[in-house]
């Protein structure tokens, strides 16, 4: 228990060393206003504040973080006091980082903000997807349907008896789950959503989704759940082409990959025009093989 715990809190410090390298470093400053501090170093509430705003909840609470830094700082101050961080290799290591962190934050700039609005929209989705439909083939089967689920068989009935004499699936629902009697409210539903056997369980209703004739309403189905009633709009099998709405976002993740990718050649491209770039055909031996254009 005692080595568990040794290595719990030093995955910790080194989270928190990770932390205090990305974010900075507290403030040194005599404030009495502040939550923790180490010799000069302090934490205050303003920095715990945005640090959980920024990175999400570090540790189960406040406590937990403001522990974590303590011991953090103890030991960024003890590397300091042994001239770890003047060492050349810490340096170098240090500009290395520095260098990932700047060129991240260029990318991210340059490639990612504002793609998906200029490049995303709806008419480049669905020209996309005109050009390119047989490319986004149906690795499995699939079908589009709504279902609703009930704790009693008799509100089950009830519900397809009214869809049945011509009360739409939508207006049904609300009927009855507005219904003053809990027992016939649904317990859950779904309306035109898309399934796979996988997304659509237990096996006996996706066997149902796949049999059942289009637009027709089901008799009650009873599972461990309840019982739910089914209704199937569109069914598409493995190797078919589904339609558009299916494979939206996937759509959009395609296009903004192609205009991060295009932005990232031209930002390359036109920093070589910039810069001085000298690459020699034979480069020093360094132990690796020869550089090839």
């Amino acid at each position: 228990m005692h080595r568990q715990n040794s290595r719990t809190l030093g995955w910790r410090c080194v989270l928190a060393a990770a932390l205090l390298l990305l974010g900075g470093c507290s403030g040194r400053s005599g404030d009495g206003g502040y939550v923790a501090r180490v010799n000069a170093t302090v934490l205050t509430q303003d920095e715990i504040a945005h640090s959980h705003d920024s990175l999400g909840e570090i540790g189960a609470s406040t406590r937990e973080y403001v522990n974590d830094w303590v011991v953090t700082e103890l030991l960024y101050q003890e590397a300091e006091r042994r001239g770890i961080t003047d060492a050349p290799e810490f340096q170098k290591q240090l500009a290395q980082t520095r260098k990932r962190l700047a060129v991240a934050a260029l990318l991210e700039r340059e490639l990612f903000q504002g793609v998906d609005s200029t490049v995303a929209g709806d008419e480049a989705v669905a020209a996309y997807y005109e050009a390119s439909a047989a490319t986004f083939t149906l690795r499995e089967d699939v079908v589009l349907a709504s279902t609703v689920l009930f704790s009693d068989r008799e509100y089950a009935n009830a519900f397809r008896t009214k869809v049945l004499r011509g009360t739409s699936w939508e207006e049904t629902l609300r009927q009855m789950g507005a219904d003053t009697n809990t027992n016939a409210r649904p317990l859950h539903s779904a309306h035109r959503q898309y399934f796979t056997r996988m997304t659509l369980f237990p096996e006996e209703l996706w066997k149902l989704a796949r049999t059942i004739p289009r637009e027709e309403v089901s008799f009650p189905l009873k599972t461990d759940a309840g019982y739910t009633i089914l209704r199937t709009h569109e069914r598409y099998r493995q190797g078919d082409i589904p339609p558009l709405i299916y494979v939206w976002k996937e759509v959009q993740e395609r296009l903004m990959m192609d205009a991060r990718r295009w932005r990232y050649d031209e930002l390359v491209s036109t920093l070589r025009e910039r810069h001085s770039v000298d690459v020699r055909r034979n480069p020093p031996d360094t132990g690796t093989s020869p550089m090839k254009e």
